[in-house]
């Protein structure tokens, strides 16, 4: 019995709680999975499925057969890479999910230079803003926004995104530019229309060396980034947000910041793989393109931190 293969097969089919996807997501003929662990319960001498016509569970065996496997098999895929590695380019494919914002302006425009120095590598990008599914999905890693979970995960810092605050000239013209936080109050905001039915959420400034949140209103809301960027542009009110979205807006003089003196500390960027996992080190190259990424963006927009400095494009 080619104990690898089951191995991989076995943990596929926990992961999906399937025999039959499982056949059908690894390729095989329909039925295998059900004959490769029949043969591996066989060989251990145990049950690690339990099943009926309903539904089908991992037994106590099987739990602990696929925590050790998990780990195993990490540990070969690993061994594979990193052999001969200072000879060889990483290879293989990498799943990294990704918001739409970092992966349209920051990472898109430089990902084939990174498949120019790594030939063997094969890159599927997910773009989406929600919590990775790393199973179901099949990630290898996800890029985050925001402070990483406290579990389960392992987290690699790739920076912090400033935050501003922003408006069209137009807008200021007509309604005045704030001062003060405080001031918004008297201006239309264009806040985050939440997912659920709860408060858009407040904005965030720093006042007397302090962390300190100001609710917004306004008479449009938006569920997407890309709308209200669109819709302060056109002088539709004040939009808060992370600054490399409308570096460009601000360069071509579209949009003009305002409340620099109250920025809040920059928005943190990781990326997270499963704490059950060893990191491979075709994700171990990814990382460092992302995190070269972020200063190869400073240098070209002349950011010099990210806390209260003001945005100052380069010419």
């Amino acid at each position: 019995m080619d104990h690898l293969r089951a191995m991989r097969l076995f943990l596929r089919v926990a992961e999906l709680g399937s025999l039959s996807a499982a056949s059908t997501d690894l390729g095989y003929a329909r039925g295998a999975a059900s004959t490769i662990v029949a043969e591996l319960e066989r060989h251990l001498g145990v049950q690690l499925l339990e099943r009926t016509t309903r539904r089908m569970r991992l037994t106590e065996d099987g739990a602990r057969y696929l925590d050790r496997a998990r780990r195993i098999l990490a540990e070969v895929e690993e061994l594979e890479d990193d052999i001969g590695a200072a000879e060889r380019s990483p290879r293989g494919r990498l799943c990294v999910q990704m918001p739409p914002g970092i992966a349209r302006i920051i990472v898109a425009p430089a990902l084939p230079g990174f498949l120019a120095a790594h030939p063997e590598m094969e890159l599927e990008i997910l773009v989406r803003s929600d919590m990775p599914d790393f199973v179901g999905m099949r990630l290898d890693a996800a890029v985050i926004l925001g402070p990483p979970p406290e579990r389960d995960v392992v987290a690699r810092p790739v920076t912090r995104l400033p935050m501003i605050t922003v408006a069209a000239p137009a807008y200021l013209e007509r309604a005045g530019v704030p001062k003060h936080p405080d001031d918004l109050a008297r201006h239309a905001c264009l806040p985050r229309l939440p997912r659920d039915a709860t408060p858009p959420p407040p904005w965030h400034f720093r006042i007397g060396g302090r962390d300190v949140t100001i609710p917004v209103r306004g008479p449009l809301l938006f569920d997407s980034v890309e709308p209200a960027i669109a819709a302060a542009r056109h002088g539709a009110g004040l939009l808060q947000l992370a600054s490399y979205l409308v570096y460009s807006d601000i360069r071509a003089g579209r949009l003009v910041t305002v409340l620099d003196a109250f920025r809040p500390a920059g928005l943190p960027v990781h990326i997270v793989h499963p704490r059950h996992r060893l990191k491979p080190r075709k994700l171990r190259v990814f990382e460092d393109f992302l995190i070269g990424l972020d200063r190869g963006f400073r240098r070209q927009w002349n950011i010099r931190d990210t806390g209260a400095a003001p945005v100052t494009p380069s010419e």
